[in-house]
């Protein structure tokens, strides 16, 4: 018999608060994150999928990892904290740059973010924006660059961000790389040619989405591109970015849920929580039965909605998590 899969990732929620099941998600970069509303796309798909997500960004174009750090209002929307997810996006640029300007102007200035983030939100998860090549390329120190190769610099760019600093990185432009080698004649690019179309800010969305819930984005439905551009792009992501997680550091701050009505006709759930070693879990489903460990099975007497309740203690804090299950009568079993 097979579960019906249900994921939820709901970093610091509390279902004592109104919206006990939200994700607070803030986006900090420059067009690359703000044309389109790729954060606002990236919220539609996921209340297509059924997920509560408050999403804000704070974004100037053109602007650098440095460039950011000059804006009060950047850091006032980090102070606002409560965030679970803060994306951090640099200049694509940034890292088509000999290794001393890297060094001397975009680490500092990543540091000085990174360090306001985690005073403020120190529950949160950071992720890195790892963005694309320009459609043909462009000059490093007077040496033009052609697409595959400023592609190659980002990513390399991102991956050193990662090492130093330990937050995993979202592969927009690796998905990017090979949706377009993939699907040549589909233009990700705006009429400049460096700037996301909507298809391309929808791949973004697709991508940050996959990471974040670590769930596919197919099936998901909305008006923001054609069905068959948005199948296009949401099954490129399921069968690029899915398998490859764990490979880009996405191996915690989640849980799911799995529910089934088995041959027998009995209600199982099934839970398991990916958090750090040093968390303790626990899991509540009524007042008298509380559950400790990170893994979960049991079964309900009867058919009906039922709230799975998921505390989550570490040196950060208590986070609370909540999901709504359901279970239809069962069939009856003939003897």
């Amino acid at each position: 018999m097979k579960f019906k899969q249900v994921f939820l990732f709901c970093l610091g929620c509390s279902f004592f608060a109104g919206a006990s099941d939200t994700t607070n998600i803030l986006f900090i970069g420059n067009s690359f994150t703000g044309n389109n509303d790729m954060p606002g796309i990236f919220q539609k798909i996921s209340r297509a999928k059924q997920k509560i997500v408050h999403v804000e960004k704070s974004w100037k174009g053109g602007a650098s990892l440095r460039d950011q750090t000059s804006r009060p209002e950047l850091f006032q929307s980090i102070k606002k904290g409560n965030w679970d997810v803060v994306v951090v996006q640099g200049w694509s640029k940034e890292f088509v740059q000999k290794q001393a300007y890297i060094d001397s102007v975009t680490l500092p200035y990543a540091r000085q973010i990174l360090d306001t983030i985690r005073t403020y939100n120190p529950c949160a998860k950071i992720l890195f924006y790892e963005t694309w090549g320009y459609r043909d390329g462009s000059d490093m120190d007077s040496v033009m660059l052609s697409y595959e190769q400023m592609s190659d610099t980002i990513i390399k760019g991102y991956a050193l961000m990662n090492s130093i600093f330990k937050h995993p990185v979202v592969p927009v432009g690796r998905t990017w790389l090979s949706f377009r080698q993939k699907y040549p004649d589909v233009n990700l690019y705006d009429t400049d040619l460096y700037h996301p179309s909507k298809l391309g800010s929808y791949l973004a969305a697709c991508t940050f989405y996959t990471c974040i819930f670590h769930e596919s984005p197919v099936g998901a439905s909305t008006k923001t591109i054609s069905y068959a551009d948005a199948k296009l792009i949401q099954t490129h992501c399921e069968q690029t970015v899915l398998p490859a997680l764990k490979a880009n550091g996405f191996t915690s701050d989640y849980f799911n849920i799995a529910t089934e009505t088995d041959e027998k006709g009995r209600y199982k759930l099934k839970a398991e929580a990916h958090y750090g070693e040093d968390s303790k879990i626990t899991w509540v489903l009524a007042k008298d039965k509380i559950f400790k460990g990170s893994a979960l099975e049991y079964y309900y007497a009867a058919p009906g909605s039922y709230k799975v309740r998921l505390k989550v203690e570490s040196p950060c804090g208590t986070r609370w998590f909540a999901q709504k299950i359901t279970f239809k009568a069962s069939p009856k079993i003939k003897n």
